[in-house]
């Protein structure tokens, strides 16, 4: 495994690379509050299965760099320099959260060369009230001192980021529209933030989704990595190097 700096304006994003360097490549992104080491026990099998990973720390998570304020225009410009940097052909985009909603960005709105994408418990629709109650319990964690949280910038949470976030919901489900490729969405059956209008309405948005669920909760990859992994693997070779679109 590698771990690879890329810098994105003034920060630099921190990413393990690891698998066969002329492999097709799967761009795994954490969801907030988390950071790229839960991706981990999942790397191995997508490894096996003859694909690159690329595992960034998001900016602001983990041993990324630090901003003064966050907005997710810079986390979508950030994820296009790596992309650029050590991206390859195929690309899969795997994101569960906020890392799902940049997934949808990139392969939806900014039409990049990704042929395919992986959701993890995440709705084009989703409910304001289910982000801030994220937020919420993220920032109670850190409260707390909890372990997972100490790499993560306070600011994230407690200043104006998920705000941000809550006032373009309606451009992640523009971009779903807009999607081209076969899509997965991996729910958390325990405790999912899509709930059932919402999961019509990401259906409505994208046709062509596959839809599975794990015993997890709304962090999907790290509470079955296994079950993940296995949907994950199953997915790709699906798509293969040279996947056909789904629509015209």
């Amino acid at each position: 495994m590698a771990r690879v700096s890329v810098t994105s304006g003034n920060i630099p994003i921190l990413a393990d690379v690891e698998g066969p360097l002329d492999g097709p490549t799967v761009l795994l992104l954490h969801a907030g509050g988390e950071s790229r080491t839960v991706w981990l026990p999942i790397t191995e099998a997508v490894v096996a299965h003859g694909w690159r990973t690329i595992s960034p720390d998001l900016r602001g998570h983990g041993e990324s760099g630090r901003a003064a304020a966050y907005h997710l225009d810079d986390f979508v410009l950030d994820l296009e320099r790596v992309i650029e940097e050590l991206g390859d052909e195929p690309l899969v985009v795997v994101g569960g959260s906020i890392g799902g909603a940049l997934g949808l960005i990139l392969a939806g709105e900014r039409r990049l060369s990704v042929v395919g994408l992986v959701l993890l418990d995440v709705a084009t629709r989703p409910s304001a009230d289910s982000a801030l109650r994220e937020r919420r319990k993220i920032v109670e964690a850190q409260s707390r001192g909890v372990e997972a949280l100490r790499a993560v910038d306070g600011e994230l949470m407690r200043g104006s980021f998920i705000d941000d976030v809550v006032a373009t919901f309606d451009r992640w489900s523009r971009a779903a529209r807009e999607l081209r490729v076969p899509t997965l969405l991996i729910l958390g059956a325990r405790s999912s933030v899509v709930g059932s209008s919402e999961l019509q309405a990401t259906k409505d948005d994208i046709p062509q989704i596959e839809v599975v669920s794990v015993p997890a909760g709304h962090l999907v990859a790290r509470d079955c990595p296994g079950e993940v992994a296995a949907h994950l693997t199953r997915f790709l070779d699906r798509v293969g190097p040279e996947p056909p679109l789904v629509r015209a």
